[in-house]
């Protein structure tokens, strides 16, 4: 399950193979008792995962599902199907909608920014609705829409059942999801700067300042690097948090579902991403171009060819991990020339403690032209 739902294996991010590797040689002791019902931590880019407990477990999100919805609506924003600055228009429906709120009234209308800033920062119900019925044509269209981008990302532990994850339906027929697939959405998220900007907002201000949008995430200003992302509360879910946090070039989601308090969450999320920080370093462990090795040529103009690294392989390991990498260089004793650049010449395979890390292509650094039947005979002499 956590295979298929997180993006882990030879996921390419531009040229770069973005190698997942579990935690071996440091282990994540979260106790005997455990103050969280599921939890994990990975790495953003690569998703490597770097600890989890009870990641199959489904579970209700509670407020944690509006990851699901901002990224239903920045998509459609990103395909240019719909605007920031559309005016959303707030239904009776809307109007009535209990919760964290932000107290829309009928008819009032707001621009799609300002709702989904209400969203991400304050955690807004009615915000969700308004929002679900302008990009869904009504909430159950939007709860549609919440379901397929579900099922195109491979999040097939989540199913929900309405847009802001208010437990108000039996618990057998209410939302559902996992850690793993939380994470997933974080990391869609990500690639939403704006979505960054307004979970990293502690304070907005909100309908011409007549008062201020308070964030819900108790972490923000309290641990260094954190941005993001979404708290979630239900007496049936218990306490949720989905974290991410940015140190050097590293940034960290962690996921928390079923803490036992606010307290919990926010402690834990705290340990969790501290002892990620302080024990791994995400770091190339083969660069693209890097000279591995030359290739005689036989019938070739030159007398070898020099092969490279094709593609740069990126890991998340300890240093400790780093430093038993082992390389095995498979490169034939003879090529027939001529050879073009960019020609496969072998591999590199890159293992740790007998366990493949990568397989990388080593290919030929420059063109090497054929001989001519008299320039071989001529290099007899």
């Amino acid at each position: 399950m956590l295979l298929s739902n997180l993006w882990r294996s030879w996921s390419v991010l531009s040229t770069t193979f973005a190698i997942v590797t579990t935690a071996v040689a440091a282990q994540y002791d979260p106790g005997e008792d455990p103050p969280y019902a599921a939890a994990l931590l990975i790495e953003a880019e690569t998703g490597a995962v770097l600890f989890e407990h009870n990641t199959d477990v489904r579970r209700s999100p509670a407020s944690t599902q509006k990851l699901l919805l901002q990224l239903v609506v920045m998509d459609a924003v990103a395909e240019d199907r719909y605007s920031m600055d559309d005016s959303v228009y707030t239904s009776a429906w809307a109007s009535r909608m209990g919760g964290s709120q932000v107290f829309l009234k009928q008819g009032e209308v707001f621009p799609l920014s300002e709702l989904m800033a209400a969203i991400v920062i304050s955690s807004a119900n009615d915000a969700c609705v308004a929002v679900a019925e302008h990009i869904g044509g009504s909430v159950d269209g939007f709860v549609a829409l919440m379901n397929d981008k579900a099922g195109q990302l491979g999040l097939d532990s989540t199913h929900v059942v309405n847009v802001h994850g208010l437990d108000d339906t039996p618990a057998a027929e209410g939302n559902r999801t996992t850690v793993c697939d939380l994470a997933a959405m974080a990391q869609a998220l990500l690639h939403y700067p704006q979505i960054l900007e307004w979970s990293s907002t502690r304070i907005r201000p909100f309908r011409n300042g007549e008062f201020d949008l308070y964030t819900t995430n108790k972490l923000l200003g309290r641990y260094r690097g954190l941005d993001g992302l979404k708290t979630g509360y239900t007496q049936r879910a218990g306490h949720n948090l989905v974290a991410t946090a940015r140190r050097q070039d590293m940034r960290l989601i962690s996921v928390i579902m079923g803490a036992r308090s606010d307290k919990h969450r926010e402690r834990e999320t705290s340990r969790l991403l501290s002892w990620g920080f302080n024990h791994f370093v995400k770091g190339p462990i083969a660069v693209a171009g890097e000279t591995i090795g030359a290739v005689p040529l036989d019938w070739g103009l030159e007398p070898e060819v020099t092969a490279v690294l094709a593609d740069t392989v990126v890991a998340v390991l300890t240093p400790e991990q780093h430093r038993r990498i082992k390389r095995e260089i498979e490169l034939p004793k003879l090529y027939e020339a001529p050879v073009v650049e960019g020609d496969t010449l072998g591999t590199l395979q890159l293992s740790l403690d007998e366990r493949l890390l990568a397989r990388v292509d080593l290919v030929a650094a420059a063109s090497v032209g054929r001989m001519s039947m008299w320039e071989k005979l001529m290099s007899y002499f």
